[in-house]
């Protein structure tokens, strides 16, 4: 029997991520994957997203990671989009924040 684990969704967690990572021979630390698990979910807020979304996401996130710099993660949002997506990044570490000083 096989697992599907849906992971491009706004419900989606970081053990989705970490296992798609897996699939993808990509390798992080849980901190990592949770960071990039927020911002998939940054933007499923902002519009609906394909596996090949997340994967880009995915493999974006961890490129930035090896060059010690950021990179565009999908560099084909438009310029609301982007905006939005900023906001939702924000949006989501506060709330992280919050929840560890709770």
């Amino acid at each position: 029997m096989t697992r599907y684990v849906h992971f491009a969704s706004r419900l989606t967690g970081w053990n989705a991520i970490k296992s798609r990572a897996a699939q993808l021979n990509i390798e992080m630390t849980d901190a990592q994957y949770k960071e990039c698990t927020g911002k998939i979910k940054a933007l499923a807020d902002i519009r609906p997203i394909a596996v090949d979304d997340a994967d880009s996401i995915i493999r974006a996130f961890h490129r930035s990671l090896k060059l010690g710099k950021d990179i565009d993660l999908l560099p084909n949002m438009t310029e609301e989009e982007r905006e939005l997506f900023s906001k939702k990044e924000q949006d989501l570490a506060g709330k992280a924040r919050t929840e560890v000083t709770a």
